[in-house]
């Protein structure tokens, strides 16, 4: 009995290893594999023309205009410290001396430094020392150079006054009585711009061109103006330009003469 069970299990096992065999999966052909696209070819660029260099235009008073005197430049630099620091100062001593409230004062003495060192510039590209000597600040192209010029050249006393005010505070000291170096520092690096100023005004005295600092970074050149006879500016700029004739009568506008020439080669000699 043990062989005849032997060899009916023999038969049943053929057939299931030859299922087995038939179930192996057959391996599925590889995808094939997409062609790269074709690179684009690239467009041929067009050179672009080479731009032409404009000839450069050397910074020098254009023709036509005549530097301002001696007389002029004075007499404007005179009048604008005046009209810029006059009621300025004014307050600040009375503020020194009297115990009181100016505050309508340092309101209204700050408005009119304001109004001519800025505002007149904005409006009509001077001050009122160029209204009374009757001169104008042109540039290198014979336009009005921006108006932020007249505002760096007029706040060279402010500066001044900073710097000696921010120098003395800092070596005042603070409540433990240290020097306050940092002040001290800002009041030194404030005081640079009028000795570059000063220094470069010297330099360029020496090189024969008339210009501080500022006339120089702007190309600018204070030359002699014509009175302005359109009505346009109304009933203020006529009392402006009135200044003119006032200013014409005591010699302060124009440009130097050959008199006056010979008068200061003479006081050279």
């Amino acid at each position: 009995m043990g062989l005849l069970e032997k060899a009916g299990k023999m038969q049943t096992d053929e057939p299931k290893a030859a299922k087995k065999k038939a179930e192996k999966k057959v391996a599925e052909p590889k995808a094939a594999r997409k062609p790269r696209k074709e690179r684009r070819a690239k467009k041929e660029r067009t050179p672009r023309p080479k731009r032409e260099r404009k000839a450069r235009v050397p910074r020098t008073m254009p023709e036509g205009y005549e530097s301002a005197g001696k007389a002029a430049k004075f007499a404007r630099r005179l009048v604008d410290t005046i009209v810029t620091y006059g009621a300025l100062f004014g307050t600040l001593g009375t503020f020194a001396m009297v115990d009181s409230d100016f505050t309508i004062f340092w309101i209204a003495s700050l408005a009119l430094m304001l109004v001519n060192i800025a505002v007149l510039p904005w409006k009509t590209n001077r001050s009122v020392g160029m209204f009374l000597t009757r001169t104008r600040f042109i540039n290198w192209k014979g336009n009005h150079p921006h108006w932020s010029h007249q505002v760096l050249r007029n706040l060279t006393t402010m500066f001044v006054m900073a710097s000696i005010i921010g120098i003395a505070i800092g070596a005042g000291g603070n409540v433990s009585g240290e020097m306050n170096w940092t002040t001290i520092g800002i009041g030194v690096a404030i005081g640079l711009i009028p000795v570059s100023n000063y220094i470069f005004t010297k330099i360029r005295l020496a090189n024969g061109q008339d210009q501080n600092m500022w006339d120089t970074m702007y190309g600018a050149w204070l030359v002699v103006g014509a009175k302005d006879e359109s009505e346009s500016g109304g009933r203020w700029m006529s009392r402006l330009e009135s200044l003119g004739d006032w200013g014409e009568k005591r010699g302060w506008a124009g440009a130097d003469t050959e008199e006056d020439d010979a008068v200061d080669s003479e006081g050279d000699d």
